[in-house]
């Protein structure tokens, strides 16, 4: 429960897990490796691990698997840690893998690309489906009718043949959820999601938590100056005067304060940054901090409607946020 989460782990200094349906638990602090620059997220990667990171957020589309899996192999190597099981590894299907006859290809691809033998969390990134060979759909032909139920039988298939220990899925609402519960011989283990205090997302985190899915939140601090930034409504978020006031109170900076409030909700928290001394803050200025009743209570005010606080995907046509155009023009870039 959350009480006890918070009794047994706000003092301390070692990373919090989050108890996973089935049995497993997973780190509550990871490491993010979205929209990284080729040639940080190996750098990135490897200081993570050295200092004290042991899960790592990855997927297919991220395109940069194999950098994180050189640094995963160097790690290994040099004794930062023992073994491939002292890390957390997550992955993501991409959209252009959900036919049932692609859903392995997709998978081993990905763990080819990261040099490992299984993969700790492997999501369903989207519940949309691509063409084969389609990256990012830019047409409505390019969308491809493969039910998500579908998909999630084939990715049953991958935890009995040993490659993933547990699934999941990613910005899923409650209706997805709900469609793939209702023929799943193995639980959702995970849902992550953009969550924040712009964008809180109440309905579908006490949906999770009541039926035992674990939450990983991503775009924690507002993604702000992430691909999308033209088609934000909202300022960025670590501008936003409480959490400012909040950051002074405590004598820490605002990123440290968003990931806090979600580390405590409790998530799974996954910051990206290339940055050694930021990387280290991430984690253990964010163990560090307490927040208080009434910090948390100025937080909760925050929340915006609709898709007002969204920062990733708002206007994306594929999630049938806009009309489809031939180009990625008035979503993305």
């Amino acid at each position: 429960s959350a009480s006890s989460f918070r009794a047994e782990h706000m003092t301390a200094t070692t990373v919090p897990t989050l108890a996973l349906p089935g049995g497993g638990v997973m780190p509550a602090i990871g490491y993010g490796t979205w929209l990284s620059k080729p040639g940080e997220v190996y750098a990135g990667t490897k200081k993570a691990i050295e200092l004290g990171y042991r899960h790592i957020d990855e997927a297919w589309v991220y395109k940069n698997e194999a950098e994180v899996g050189k640094a995963i192999k160097e790690v290994i190597a040099e004794g930062t840690v023992a073994a491939r099981a002292d890390l957390w590894i997550t992955s993501k299907l991409w959209q252009c893998h959900h036919r049932t006859e692609l859903v392995r290809e997709g998978c081993l691809d990905s763990m080819t690309q990261l040099g490992v033998e299984y993969l700790d969390l492997y999501l369903m990134h989207f519940p949309v489906a691509f063409v084969p060979g389609c990256d990012e759909a830019v047409s409505a032909d390019q969308m491809d009718d493969v039910p998500i139920e579908d998909t999630w039988r084939a990715m049953e298939k991958l935890v009995d043949e040993g490659l993933v220990r547990h699934i999941g899925v990613s910005n899923f609402e409650i209706a997805e959820l709900k469609r793939v519960q209702a023929v799943a011989s193995k639980p959702i283990a995970c849902n992550q999601f953009e969550t924040h205090p712009y964008y809180q997302r109440r309905e579908l985190f006490e949906y999770c938590q009541s039926h035992g899915i674990a939450v990983t939140a991503h775009s924690s601090m507002g993604g702000g100056a992430n691909a999308m930034r033209k088609f934000h409504k909202s300022p960025p978020l670590t501008d936003d005067p409480v959490i400012g006031e909040i950051a002074a109170k405590h004598g820490t900076s605002p990123h440290v304060v968003l990931l806090a409030w979600g580390l405590r909700r409790p998530m799974a928290i996954i910051p990206k940054s290339v940055t050694p001394k930021r990387i280290q803050a991430n984690k253990d200025e964010v163990l560090a901090l307490q927040l208080d009743e009434d910090d948390l209570a100025k937080i909760a005010g925050l929340d915006k409607p609709g898709l007002d606080g969204c920062y990733c995907h708002p206007r994306t046509p594929w999630l049938g946020r806009s009309e489809f155009t031939g180009d990625t023009k008035h979503y993305y870039g």
